[in-house]
C-alpha cells in the first residue's frame, strides 16, 4: 500500500472542487416573459398585448389594464360569475407561446400582486407545456392581499418546455380580482447544496465512524435494488460485532437469511412485498468531491462462507449510482475501486448483494471504509484518532415515558495510543427552539478503546418535540450532530381522529404511528386487477399480507377500492389513452382501470367477493379514489358523468351490505367540498349509496379556518336534505421540512408542494388548527397524505411525521398531544367562539371538555384562569401562569363545564 499524506491531498482536491466549479447559469438577467411590466398596449384595446383570458364559458371573466403599483400599469383580471368541476374552471390571465425553459436549470419567478373577494385570497402561478398537457417545475401557489404584495419564487425546471407550446398562467378558482405587476421569470446561479454535509478540510479519511468503533452512530442501511419510488431501508439493520475486527475492537455484520429477511411493504400501484436481497451499509451526509477527478473508495469485508457477492456504491447527488461488485470470503480482505464522480456530493455505501445468488442468506462484516483521492489504495487511517457520536436507545428517538425524561447515550472511540479526554455539552431545545437544558461532558478514554456515557432523566416530566445537540469541543466532527426526540404518552384506544393515506412500508413506523394516535391506514391493495387477474380467477394472497401487517400493530384499515375496472373488463379506448400517455406503460396502465367495465355485474362481483374476504377484517369501505375530477375513476375528461359514478357507487354499496350489513361505505368525489363536483353529487343524491362522505384537501398556506365556512355550506346542505353523513376527510397534506436533504428543496408533486409550509413549528400550528376547525363541522376523521420513507440521505418530507429511523418531526409531537387529549369518543360541541380576537373550538370527551384556542391577529389574548379550568400548551405541557397568554399558536383548555368554556373565551380581551 501507498503511504502519503492523505490528509493535505485531499484538502487541496477538495479546496480546488470550491473554486473551479460553477453550475450552468445560462442568460441569467433575461426575463422571459413579454409584456410583464404590462405598459405595452399597441392597439389601445386597454388590455396588455400578449396576454389573454382561459376558461370555460360559464366563468365570467374580463382583463383589463389598470394602474400599476407605481403609477404606470398594470393587469386587473375580474371574475363576475364561477362555475367549478372541471380542469378549466378557473379565471386565468396566461401568457401563450412565448416562454420556454429547460430541464434542470433554475429560475426566479417574482411579481407584484393584490387582490379584493378572492376565495381564500390565494392564487396559483404554473408555466405548463400544452402539447401534450404537462407541468414544468415552475409554480406556486401563493397568498394574495389587498395591498401591493412581491411575490418571489426559485424553481428548478422537471422538464424542457418549448416556447412555441407554453402557457405561464395566473389563476383562481372563485368570484374576485386580481392585480399584477412587473412579472419577471428569468434563469439564474444557484449553487444546490447537500445536508449534512461532511467537512473534508484537514483529514485524510472523510467518511464518519468508518471503522465503527463508536458503533453504528453515523450509519443507515441501503437497498440499491429496491423497486419502487416509495420507499427505502428507513433504519441501520447492521448490528455491531466486537468478535471480529479489521481495524480496531468491533466492526458492522450484516445477516440475511431465509427466516431474517426484511421485506418492505406498500400498496400503490401494484402492492410491493418485497424481499431485501441487497444490503448496504450506508454513512448519514454528502461528501464533497470534484467532479471528474479520481477518487478511490476502499473496505474491508469478511463472509461466513467462501464466495459471498459484495458491493461497493458511489451514490451521487446527480442521482446516479456508481457500483463495483466483488466476492469475499471467510478472511478479512480489502477492497478497492476508482471512480470519477460527475456529481459534487457523494455518499458511500457498503454491503451484501445476493439479488442474483443462489444463497438462501449470508452474514456479511464490514469495516474500514474509506474514500480517498486519486487513483491508489492508501493504508487506512479513520477520520480522527478520537470520534464522538450521540444516540436514543429509544426506536425513532421517540420516548413513551415522559415521566422518566429522555436518555442519551453518547459513544466516544479513541482509536490512538495515548488516552484523550472527550469534552462538550450536551443542549437540548424544545419545539419552541428554546434552549432548556445543559449538560457538560467530560471522558477520558483510553488508548485503543471506546468508552459510552449514559445520560438518563432528562427533562423528566416534560412532553413534547426536542432537539438534543452534541457540541463537543473536535476541530476534526464531521458535521453538526443534533437529534430529533419526543417524549410522548403513548395512546392507548383503538379508535382516533387520525389515520395515513398509505401505510408505511415498516412495521416500527406502524409502531410509532399508533403510539402518536394514527390509528388508521387507508389501504389501496384491493385492487380489481390485483384480486381478479383474469375472469373468474380470484387471488387475495398478494393483498393478504398488506392488511394483516396493519392490523397485526393494532391499528385499522380503510379498505379502498381505488378503480371501476380491470385490463381485462375495461371499457377504455387504447388509442384515446395513447394519445394522453405515450409510452408511458404505467400511465397506460391506470388509465386503462379507470374507465368503466364493459358489465357493470362483474364489478358487483368483485366488490362483493373482496368484502366476503375481508368482512372479519375491516368494516369500512371506500368506493373510488377521486372519480371523475382526476384520471383514476371514470375520468370527466373520457365523457363520464355523474350519472356514471353513481351507477357503479350504488351497485357497489349494495354488493358491500350484501356480505357485510354492519359495514360502512365511503362514497363521494374525494375532492374539497367547495367544489360544484361535490355540491351535484350531494344535490343528484349521491349520499343515498354512502354512510360516510370522502373529501380530500390540500390546502394551500393560509388560515386553516378560511376553510371553515366551506365545511358549514356542505354540512347545512346535508342537513336540509336530510342527509347529513359524516365526512372523512382520506387525503390531506400538511408539509414542512426543517432538515431538508437539499436546499433549495421542495415536497412532493404541486397538490403537495401548496400545503408545504415554512417551518415544522408553522406545520404543526396549522395541522391542530385545520383538526380543529374541520373536526367542528362535520368532518371524524382526517388522513394525512402519505405514508412514503424515502432512503438515508435522501427525500422524504412527503411522509410528513418522520425522519430517517423513524425521528420525528415536530407535527408528530403536536399530533400527539391532540390525539390524547381527545380521544376515541370525542364530540364537537355546538359552543364554537369565534371573535375578531379569538376562535375556540370545543369538544367533549370521556374525561372533560376540551377547548382548542388560538389568536386572531397579532395582538395576543390574555385569558384569566379559574380554579377549575386548565392550560396546556401546543405539546400538551400545562401553562404554569394563572393568566393563559393566547396567540397565534394554539393552546388547550381543559375542563368539566363546556358553557363556563365559551363563556370565558367570550369575555376574552
Amino acid at each position: 500500500m501507498c503511504q502519503r499524506p492523505l490528509c493535505v491531498v485531499f484538502a487541496v482536491m477538495v479546496s480546488m472542487c470550491m473554486l473551479l466549479s460553477a453550475p450552468w447559469a445560462g442568460a441569467q438577467g433575461v426575463n422571459l416573459v413579454m409584456n410583464g411590466s404590462f405598459e405595452e398596449d399597441a392597439d389601445g384595446d386597454g388590455r396588455p398585448d400578449g396576454w389573454s383570458t382561459a376558461g370555460r364559458r360559464e366563468v365570467l371573466q374580463e382583463l383589463v389594464l389598470d394602474t400599476g403599483r407605481e403609477g404606470g400599469k398594470s393587469a386587473r383580471l375580474t371574475c363576475t360569475a364561477f362555475e367549478g368541476g372541471t380542469p378549466d374552471s378557473h379565471a386565468m390571465i396566461c401568457q401563450v407561446g412565448t416562454v420556454g425553459v429547460k430541464r434542470g436549470q433554475w429560475y426566479r419567478l417574482s411579481f407584484w400582486t393584490k387582490g379584493r373577494d378572492l376565495a381564500r385570497s390565494s392564487c396559483q402561478v404554473a408555466l405548463s407545456n400544452t402539447r401534450p398537457w404537462g407541468a414544468s417545475g415552475v409554480e406556486a401557489t401563493f397568498p394574495v392581499g389587498f395591498s401591493w404584495t412581491r411575490v418571489e419564487r426559485v424553481c428548478r425546471a422537471t422538464a424542457d418546455v418549448p416556447a412555441e407550446t407554453s402557457r405561464l398562467q395566473f389563476w383562481f378558482a372563485s368570484t374576485g380580482t386580481l392585480w399584477l405587476d412587473d412579472v419577471v421569470l428569468e434563469p439564474i446561479e444557484l449553487k444546490v447544496e447537500f445536508h449534512p454535509r461532511i467537512a473534508v478540510e484537514g483529514v485524510g479519511n472523510p467518511v464518519p465512524n468508518s471503522s465503527f468503533e463508536a458503533g453504528t452512530m453515523g450509519w443507515g442501511s441501503y437497498a440499491p435494488n429496491l423497486r419502487t419510488w416509495t420507499g427505502n431501508v428507513y433504519s441501520q439493520l447492521g448490528e455491531i460485532d466486537d468478535t471480529t475486527a479489521y481495524h480496531g475492537r468491533q466492526s458492522l455484520r450484516l445477516s440475511l437469511s431465509a427466516d431474517r429477511t426484511p421485506v418492505y411493504y406498500f400498496d400503490y400501484f401494484d402492492p410491493v412485498e418485497e424481499p431485501i436481497r441487497t444490503l448496504l451499509a450506508a454513512h448519514v451526509g454528502w461528501i464533497p468531491l470534484k467532479p471528474g477527478m479520481p477518487y478511490v473508495l476502499s473496505c474491508a469485508l469478511k463472509a461466513d462462507r467462501p464466495d459471498v457477492p459484495a458491493v461497493l456504491l458511489i451514490h451521487q447527488s446527480s442521482g446516479g449510482e456508481i457500483r463495483h461488485a466483488v466476492r469475499t470470503g471467510t478472511e478479512w480482505q480489502r477492497f478497492s475501486f476508482t471512480f470519477k464522480p460527475s456529481s459534487e456530493f457523494v455518499w458511500t455505501g457498503v454491503g451484501m448483494d445476493l439479488s442474483a445468488a443462489r444463497l438462501d442468506g449470508a452474514t456479511l462484516w464490514v469495516d474500514a471504509v474509506q474514500v480517498e483521492p486519486g487513483e491508489t489504495t492508501m493504508e487506512y487511517v479513520p477520520r480522527a484518532e478520537v470520534e464522538s457520536f450521540i444516540e436514543t436507545p429509544a426506536t425513532g428517538n421517540v420516548f413513551l415515558a415522559p415521566d422518566e425524561g429522555l436518555t442519551v447515550d453518547l459513544s466516544a472511540a479513541n482509536t490512538g495510543d495515548q488516552p484523550r479526554t472527550v469534552k462538550g455539552r450536551l443542549v437540548i431545545k424544545d419545539f419552541f427552539d428554546k434552549e432548556v437544558l445543559t449538560v457538560p461532558v467530560e471522558k477520558e478514554v483510553a488508548a485503543g478503546s471506546t468508552d459510552r456515557v449514559r445520560l438518563t432523566d432528562l427533562l423528566r416530566g416534560w412532553r413534547g418535540f426536542f432537539r438534543v445537540h452534541w457540541e463537543c469541543e473536535d476541530p476534526n466532527a464531521p458535521y453538526p450532530q443534533s437529534l430529533r426526540c419526543a417524549l410522548i404518552d403513548p395512546y392507548e384506544e383503538r379508535d382516533s381522529a387520525f389515520g395515513m393515506n398509505h401505510a408505511y412500508g415498516w412495521s416500527f413506523l406502524l409502531k410509532l404511528s399508533k403510539a402518536a394516535g394514527l390509528t388508521w391506514m387507508r389501504d389501496w391493495s384491493i385492487k380489481w386487477n390485483t384480486v381478479e387477474p383474469q375472469q373468474g380467477s380470484f387471488d387475495f394472497s398478494k393483498v393478504d399480507p398488506q392488511i394483516d401487517r396493519v392490523l397485526a400493530e393494532g391499528l385499522n384499515v380503510l379498505a379502498l377500492l381505488p378503480f371501476p375496472s380491470a385490463p381485462w373488463c375495461s371499457q377504455a379506448d387504447k388509442e384515446v389513452i395513447r394519445q394522453v400517455v405515450g409510452e408511458d406503460k404505467a400511465g397506460y396502465l391506470q388509465y386503462t382501470v379507470a374507465w368503466r367495465p364493459r358489465d357493470d355485474a362483474l364489478f358487483r362481483n368483485y366488490v362483493a367477493r373482496s368484502v366476503d374476504h375481508y368482512k372479519n377484517r375491516t368494516t369500512h369501505y371506500e368506493i373510488l379514489n377521486e372519480p371523475l375530477y382526476t384520471t383514476y375513476a371514470v375520468p370527466a375528461r373520457f365523457g363520464y358523468g355523474m350519472k356514471d359514478y353513481l351507477d357503479l357507487l350504488r351497485i357497489a354499496y349494495e354488493a358491500v351490505k350484501s356480505q357485510q350489513l354492519e359495514a360502512q361505505v365511503l362514497g363521494g368525489l374525494g375532492a374539497w367540498v367547495d367544489s360544484s363536483w361535490v355540491r351535484r353529487f350531494v344535490n343528484d343524491g349521491g349520499l343515498k349509496w354512502c354512510d360516510i362522505m370522502d373529501s380530500h384537501l390540500y390546502p394551500v398556506t393560509i388560515p386553516p379556518e378560511m376553510y371553515e365556512q366551506d365545511l358549514a355550506s356542505v354540512w347545512e346542505t346535508m342537513q336540509a336534505r336530510g342527509e347529513a353523513k359524516p365526512i372523512w376527510l382520506t387525503e390531506f397534506g400538511c408539509y414542512a421540512d426543517d432538515d431538508p436533504y437539499m436546499t433549495p428543496s421542495t415536497i412532493g408533486d404541486a397538490a403537495m408542494s401548496r400545503a408545504h409550509w415554512p417551518t415544522e413549528r408553522e406545520a404543526a400550528e396549522a395541522l391542530v388548527k385545520s383538526s380543529a376547525c374541520f373536526l367542528s363541522h362535520g368532518v371524524s376523521k382526517i388522513f394525512f397524505h402519505a405514508g412514503t420513507c424515502g432512503p438515508i440521505n435522501g427525500a422524504d418530507g412527503g411522509g410528513i411525521f418522520f425522519e430517517y429511523g423513524g425521528a420525528p418531526r415536530k407535527m408528530y409531537a403536536a399530533l400527539s398531544a391532540l390525539a390524547n387529549l381527545l380521544g376515541e369518543d370525542f364530540r364537537a360541541l355546538p359552543l364554537t367562539v369565534v371573535t375578531d380576537r379569538l376562535r375556540g373550538y370545543l369538544f367533549g370527551t370521556s374525561r372533560g371538555v376540551v377547548a382548542v384556542v388560538w389568536a386572531v391577529g397579532e395582538e395576543p389574548v390574555s385569558l384569566v384562569l379559574p380554579a377549575s379550568v386548565g392550560a396546556l400548551d401546543l405539546m400538551g405541557n400545562p401553562v404554569q401562569q394563572a393568566a393563559a397568554r393566547v396567540t397565534s399558536m394554539p393552546v388547550y383548555l381543559t375542563g368539566q363545564d363546556g358553557g363556563a368554556l365559551r363563556d370565558l373565551l367570550e369575555r376574552a380581551k
